[in-house]
């Protein structure tokens, strides 16, 4: 008779041995992994380490991305645009000297007009930049020089943005403020809108206050509103800040020079007044500075 081997369960079909094997499995693997060649354990530790440096290296990226190359950026910036107000401030620096180093009217014009493109080049410059810049980033005497220089080329609308700028900028001293307010003063004079202006003028003396320290500051302004209004105002307004030009120059806080440079400058102004178009009353008399 033929002898019948036994019977070895099949594996699948039992539950209870699938589970034996899968633990005895699991086992293993972790023997083996305690007995790692030291081959094994250094490379291990080698990709641990290059998966570290890879995180470091991806953090400095985005660090340098988010944050140092636009802060570069930004100082770059920065620079242009001072770079773009001194060139500006220079060329008319160099025009003024030549003009009072000269009596020949060919070369003062011939002058003035070589360096009329240089400065509105230096103006948009200056202007593209300053869509990129914050308020902190820039000051309002950059922004005063642009906007004079802007007013000297004809050039309304860059005048206009800046004096926008300047007069937006809070984190100011009243005097710088005041200047702000003075510049866009000038500005809706030059655009026909003298009441307008009239308004930026009292809020710029407003701002720069009217105490001793202020006089001198006072008294400028109300002789530059007197010519603004003279020029592109009218006639009674003219004559009334005049007047309280007059007062305010020999205010106890404007001292003696500036008081004779103020009354000599107005006074020449008055000289060259229509007097047709424009009567003095008979009795206005801007006293002479002793």
């Amino acid at each position: 008779m033929e002898e019948m081997s036994p019977v070895t369960p099949e594996v699948d079909a039992d539950p209870l041995l699938l589970l034996v094997a899968g633990l005895q499995a699991r086992v293993e693997k972790l023997e083996s992994e305690g007995n790692k060649t030291l081959l094994k354990a250094i490379t291990t530790s080698a990709s641990t380490s290059a998966l570290l440096l890879g995180l470091v290296l991806t953090f400095a990226s985005l660090y340098d991305v988010f944050v140092a190359k636009p802060e570069a950026d930004r100082i770059s910036r920065v620079s242009q645009f001072n770079q773009a107000v001194n060139s500006a401030a220079k060329t008319r620096q160099e025009l003024v000297q030549l003009q009072m180093q000269t009596t020949d009217h060919k070369l003062q014009l011939a002058a003035a007009q070589m360096a009329t493109p240089r400065v509105l080049n230096d103006i948009s410059t200056a202007r593209a930049i300053l869509r990129d810049l914050g308020d902190a980033d820039i000051g309002i005497p950059q922004l005063t020089v642009l906007t004079s220089e802007a007013f000297t080329a004809g050039d309304w609308d860059s005048a206009r943005v800046f004096v926008e700028r300047a007069v937006a900028k809070k984190d100011a001293s009243p005097f710088l403020r005041s200047e702000a307010k003075r510049y866009e003063a000038k500005y809706y004079y030059a655009e026909g809108q003298a009441a307008h202006g009239r308004q930026s003028f009292e809020d710029a003396l407003t701002v720069i206050g009217d105490g001793q320290v202020s006089a001198a500051a006072r008294a400028y302004i109300l002789a530059d509103f007197a010519m603004m209004e003279r020029t592109f105002g009218d006639c009674p307004h003219s004559v009334s800040v005049l007047e309280r030009f007059a007062v305010a120059v020999k205010a106890p806080g404007v001292f003696a020079d500036a008081r004779a440079q103020l009354f000599d400058t107005v006074s020449a102004q008055i000289n060259q007044w229509p007097r047709e178009s424009c009567p003095l009353p008979d009795n206005f008399t801007l006293l002479k500075v002793q």
